[in-house]
């Protein structure tokens, strides 16, 4: 009988010896040691133990037992027969080593790296590794080899000290932001930094590797003191809005680069994350830096924002976190420049006191108020105060055309809110209320649609609130005339139209918002976010700029075109509204018209009679002599004493321009004219006036028999202050020369006919039979046909195709269902018409400085015939002595042909000129605008050479 044991004895071991996962493993792990004799002595143990229950295992509630992993083997012989290898079971025992049963079984920790070979396969032992190159060895092998004497690297460290890395490194990190350190001192001498120690360098890397970074991080370092210094020098008193906002955007980033540097990167793994971390600094700040270098002190804002322009534009293809830094700082040095447009344009509360005409000398970004002197062709002057365009304080980038139309936009809007101070586009918080869409910077197509969407929500509100107000003004306006009244309200405790109740509920809303505790702000801005996404490598580089942005050259005009444009139909139709109905400005123009132009043929027949009438009652007081009472005049022509006095002027004018008014349809009550005073209740104080005139033109006015006997005499018209911007005092001046000039026409046609007259009365006895009736013909057709052109074509015809215009304008501005875009004219447009056809009377009627040859030649003309005029008056009266210094007929006769042939071939070479000129417009001008072709005005003059009578062929 063996001593081995049976089948049966193994398997008598009791059953909590089997369930129990501790036994197992306190089995496995005395096998050999605990008991001393190995497995056998175990299994000997004899059966006569008294049995034990289970052990019951808690796997439920708060005291559980946690899992530990299952054993490899049921019993101690499937242990033993395991092919585990030893390197296998020292890593689990290190592993349950480490487990506490009472916490929790710990993460398994990944298993190290191991040189693997075939060997250690074989042998299931694990090999020391051993390194093949210097890099694998460890600093210290590169540390000993660098300081080995015969310096077999020739790096030259054998005598260079090693410092701290750490200390090193955070000294790096300050320079790296110009600050001194242990290592690194600033010279006084250029601000430059300099290192302590003559060399140096740290455990595992060389002098020279060391060098290289010092002089990243000393060049990263003067950059940031270069944009420290430019920023504090423009917090100056002197500087900019722009410039103050620029120099914020640049300390934000700076202190985001900062903080990067001296807090995330305050603890270096390794010379190439040191390194990193000045590259990324160094990256940010080189575009800072170039912007700064092209940026003088006490730069003007539009400069500013041009230079920032073209310096973001030149970023355009570059690193996204680059363009979008740029643009961010485009986008924050605009905003006092937006913010001045916005309230120009209305869209925005003006803040402080309202920028007005008054405030002369004054200006807002590309807007001032200022005296402007102009001065005619013939160089008189006359000031104009009024808001002008700037255009030199217009940035660069904004187009010309934007730029005029916001000016123009901003002029109307202050005409509405100076004059018609109740209308809807002059409260500011009807136009806030339909929320304008605010004014900046747009990079990418989204924004721009969504601005697009914007605009027209803005303006069909806008719209909306002036179609009410105007339906509800015109309802009250019908209702007072019905005698109507709206019921009493009670009164009321209100201040600016706000009750007690909403005064009550405002003040307790004050006070709750004041009790509460200040919110602190927060730093993080969107250029500090730009600037850590770049660290953080969030921002992927993106070097091509992606398909939903807009070319650059096109970003101001979808960024401030659309709202410029928008607000623009908006307040110029409605100017142009006022300006017709509440301005009545076709009843000025028509003024214009009927006086200066000699455009009322009551007026024309009015004036002649009290000028040169000899039958009227003179206005001369006369020794002896007491008035008649009757209709006086002036009787120029036939009297010795000129000029009249100031008195006789008046009572020979008296009532004619009041008469002549009021024969035109207007009310009569409104025009009726006070003989008695003199008051004139004409638009604009329409009165006659005494011209200002030089020694020599007074002179002249001495001589009634002259053709500038009535140069004194003109009509004082004075603009209605809503109506400057449309009759501007050049407008006047225009006006004032062309009636002169009519003036004078009118009295050669009064002597030309009375010629005819007295030469065709058989009482006449003086007249030499051929000579005389040739020179009163002729120089009757000549006048008569200059008279037909000046008035019927060079003033009719311009004037009536600009009535057409203004006709056309009203009836567009009528339609309630016209929108806006529609309307092509402007208040600036209705001024610029009103220049044109002045421009086109002048050139018609030889009043432009280089037509000033063929005035004067057919003023020389005019001359001849006021001389024969005054010969035959004398010789009529028999006063021969007086005449005899006087050339006879035949004389001036001969010079009178003479003067109209030459007359005649100038206006021949200027028709010939005029369409020549037609046919090379290159604008694409009408002739009947420009003046010019085979239907000039001045071919028309032609007609006084019927069958070349004067210019024989």
């Amino acid at each position: 009988m063996t001593d081995e044991p049976s089948e049966a004895d193994v398997f008598a071991i009791p059953d909590f010896w089997k369930t129990s996962r501790w036994l197992d493993q306190l089995a496995s792990e005395t096998s050999t040691s605990l008991f001393g004799h190995g497995l056998d002595a175990l299994y000997n143990v004899k059966s006569t133990s008294l049995p034990l229950e289970p052990i019951a295992v808690d796997t439920d509630g708060f005291f559980k037992l946690p899992e530990v992993g299952e054993s490899h083997a049921d019993d101690p012989d499937e242990l033993q027969d395991s092919d585990m290898t030893a390197s296998t079971i020292q890593e689990h025992q290190e592993f349950e080593d480490k487990s506490d049963i009472w916490t929790g079984v710990s993460e398994p920790q990944p298993r190290p790296s191991a040189f693997r070979t075939w060997e250690t396969f074989k042998t299931g032992t694990l090999q020391p590794y051993i390194p093949m190159l210097l890099s694998e060895a460890g600093q210290g092998a590169y540390d000993a080899l660098l300081s080995w004497p015969t310096d077999s690297l020739n790096l030259q460290n054998t005598s260079t000290p090693a410092v701290e890395t750490r200390a090193y490194f955070t000294s790096v990190l300050a320079l790296c932001l110009g600050r001194e350190s242990v290592f690194f001192a600033r010279t006084t001498e250029d601000w430059t930094f300099k290192c302590t120690l003559p060399e140096l360098r740290v455990s595992g890397y060389s002098r020279q590797v060391l060098q290289g970074v010092q002089r990243q991080a000393a060049k990263c370092g003067s950059t940031f003191l270069r944009l420290g210094a430019f920023c504090q020098s423009s917090y100056a008193p002197s500087s900019s809005r722009c410039a103050i906002a620029l120099a914020s955007a640049m300390s934000q980033i700076l202190q985001a680069v900062e903080h990067r540097v001296s807090v995330d990167g305050r603890f270096p793994e390794s010379l190439l994350q040191l390194q990193t971390t000045i590259r990324e600094a160094s990256t940010i700040l080189r575009p800072l830096d170039d912007l700064a270098a092209r940026i003088p002190r006490d730069l003007p804002d539009e400069e500013i924002l041009s230079l920032v322009f073209q310096e973001a534009s030149t970023f355009e293809f570059s690193e996204r976190y680059i363009r979008d830094m740029l643009c961010e700082i485009l986008q924050r040095i605009s905003s006092p420049w937006v913010e001045s447009v916005e309230e120009w344009l209305g869209t925005r509360r003006e803040v402080g006191m309202p920028f007005a005409r008054s405030n002369i000398g004054e200006t807002k970004g590309f807007v001032t108020v200022d005296v402007e002197v102009f001065i005619d062709d013939f160089g008189r002057e006359v000031e104009d105060i009024d808001f002008r365009l700037d255009i030199g304080r217009v940035p660069q980038f904004l187009p010309s055309d934007i730029a005029e139309s916001i000016f123009e936009t901003g002029r109307n809007l202050r005409f509405i809110r100076t004059f018609h101070p109740d209308h809807i586009l002059a409260r500011s918080d009807v136009i806030m209320s339909n929320r304008p869409p605010a004014a900046r910077w747009l990079f990418d197509w989204a924004s721009i649609l969504d601005l697009e969407d914007r605009i027209a929500q803005y303006q069909d509100g806008i719209l909306d609130a002036i179609q009410e107000s105007r339906s509800a003004t015109a309802y009250v306006a019908v209702h007072s005339k019905l005698g109507v009244d709206e019921p009493d309200s009670d009164l009321e405790l209100t201040f600016f139209g706000v009750d007690e109740s909403t005064m009550e509920q405002r003040l307790i809303e004050s006070m709750d918002h004041f009790s509460r505790p200040l919110i602190e702000s927060s730093s993080d801005d969107s250029l500090s976010r730009i600037v850590q996404e770049k660290f953080s490598s969030e921002i992927e580089d993106d070097s091509i700029a992606s398909d939903d942005t807009p070319h650059w050259s096109l970003l101001p005009i979808l960024s401030f075109g659309g709202i410029a444009a928008a607000q623009a139909r908006i307040v110029n139709r409605e100017s142009l509204r006022l300006l017709f109905e509440a301005n009545n400005v076709q009843l000025h123009l028509k003024l214009q018209r009927d006086f200066h132009l000699l455009g009322n043929g009551l007026f024309c027949s009015r004036l002649s009679h009290a000028l040169f009438d000899p039958d009227l009652e003179t206005t001369e007081r006369q020794a002896g002599i007491a008035m008649q009472g009757g209709v006086m005049g002036l009787r120029l022509g036939g009297r010795d004493t000129w000029p009249p006095g100031s008195s006789e002027l008046r009572l020979a004018l008296m009532g004619v321009l009041g008469e002549a008014y009021g024969s035109q349809g207007v009310t009569k009550a409104s025009t009726s004219i006070n003989r008695d005073s003199g008051a004139s209740p004409l638009p604009g104080d329409l009165s006659f006036a005494v011209r200002d005139l030089s020694e020599e033109e007074i002179n002249k006015c001495m001589n009634p028999d002259a053709l500038e006997a009535l140069d004194f005499l003109r009509l004082s018209y004075t603009t209605p202050p809503e109506l400057t911007w449309i009759i501007t005092p050049v407008h006047l001046m225009h006006y004032d020369r062309i009636f002169k000039l009519l003036l004078r026409i009118l009295r050669m046609l009064y002597v030309v006919n009375r010629l005819y007259q007295d030469t065709n009365s058989r009482l006449n006895t003086w007249v030499e039979e051929d000579t005389s009736y040739r020179f009163v013909r002729e120089s009757q057709h000549f006048v008569s046909s200059i008279a037909s052109y000046f008035l019927d074509s060079g003033v009719a015809i311009a004037w009536q195709s600009f009535e057409n215009k203004l006709n056309s304008i009203r009836v567009h501005l009528d339609k309630p269902d016209a929108a806006p875009d529609k309307c092509a004219y402007s208040p600036n447009q209705l001024r610029d018409m009103h220049s044109q056809v002045l421009e086109r009377i002048m050139y018609a009627l030889f009043l432009r400085k280089r037509q000033l040859p063929v005035l004067k030649l057919l003023e020389e003309i005019f001359g001849i015939v006021l001389q024969y005029a005054k010969q035959s008056r004398l010789q009529a009266l028999g006063e021969e002595g007086e005449s005899a210094e006087l050339a006879n007929s035949a004389h001036m006769y001969a010079e009178f042909r003479k003067k109209v042939q030459v007359f005649i071939t100038v206006c021949r070479g200027l028709s010939e000129k005029a369409r020549a000129s037609s046919k090379n417009t290159a604008d694409g001008a009408s002739s009947e605008d420009s003046g010019f072709g085979d239907d000039s005005l001045i071919a028309q003059l032609l007609k006084l050479d019927m069958g070349d009578y004067y210019c024989r062929r």
